[in-house]
């Protein structure tokens, strides 16, 4: 067994064994060619295992993501699969930029947690899918004095961008994120996207989009929100109950029968919030973590 760096023309069989190792798993949807080739360049590093006539047996590469670096690590389902995890992990491991390395595990997947556990990984926390139906409106809470909540005006981007950066300290957004968001669902608008306003400032914003991946996989209407963020010195004051009861509505204002977020166990406000929304959950990855050095 050999290893080597990533080409552009192993896409085609990267895709085969992503689906084939992937099947069946929680609402699985069949990946493509196109967001394949977009997640493997947003990578920093990306190794390809393959047989001495150069055949690929599996896969592996590091991503800085917004709650920190991960690796997707992906084999043939078959008898081999281990060995060629194995080596791919601990060749990988080593070139991570952070120190800390996560990846995330269905819990129902229990040789799947052995393998990592066995390899020093242990649960860091875990990541919830919440759903919520869309049959009746929400009713926002009333405001403290001072605050105002609308919908993202056309020219607010950088200052949409700017809010979702210091709320999470960190690059959250970046600059085109409006038209990469229509390129990804010709419905979208700017005004699905609410925003609370402090003394002419942007201080909480809620995204609201459709699923539509989902939504056309499995012929449904359901939507899907991003996690509030809110500045440090606005917290507490109401506003990401308030927002996202208004992008729940505006979600159901254009047909959508479900909503679904993600948020994390070590989150309470969060889990608070949602609570009192009609949220409930769907499903639950372990998020594994393994200090590296």
């Amino acid at each position: 067994m050999n290893l080597r760096t990533y080409r552009e023309e192993d896409l085609p069989e990267v895709v085969r064994i992503l689906n084939a190792a992937h099947r069946g798993s929680h609402e699985f949807i069949p990946y493509i060619e196109e967001d394949v080739r977009g997640e493997i360049a947003r990578a920093s590093d990306v190794l390809i295992a393959t047989d001495e006539p150069d055949r690929i047996l599996g896969i592996a590469y590091l991503r800085q993501d917004w709650y920190g670096e991960t690796v997707t690590l992906c084999a043939w389902p078959d008898s081999n699969r281990e060995e060629v995890e194995s080596l791919l992990l601990s060749t990988i491991e080593p070139q991570n930029k952070t120190g800390h390395i996560t990846t995330a595990v269905d819990p129902a997947d229990h040789e799947r947690l052995a393998f990592f556990y066995a390899r020093g990984y242990e649960i860091d926390s875990s990541l919830y899918q919440m759903i919520a139906d869309l049959e009746q409106p929400q009713n926002p809470p009333p405001l403290l004095e001072g605050y105002i909540v609308r919908s993202l005006n056309p020219d607010e981007e950088e200052a949409l961008i700017e809010l979702a950066n210091a709320a999470y300290d960190g690059e959250r957004l970046r600059p085109g994120i409006l038209e990469k968001w229509r390129a990804q669902d010709p419905d979208f608008r700017v005004d699905w996207v609410q925003v609370a306003e402090y003394r002419d400032q942007l201080v909480a914003a809620v995204v609201g989009r459709s699923d539509r991946e989902r939504s056309e996989y499995y012929n449904a209407r359901l939507g899907y929100l991003g996690p509030a963020a809110t500045l440090p010195a606005h917290r507490g004051k109401g506003l990401s109950r308030a927002l996202t009861a208004r992008a729940m509505n505006v979600l159901r204002d254009h047909g959508m029968k479900q909503v679904c977020l993600h948020t994390w166990a070590g989150n309470p406000a969060a889990l608070e919030l949602i609570k009192h929304l009609a949220f409930r959950l769907d499903h639950e990855w372990k998020i594994l973590g393994k200090t590296i050095g």
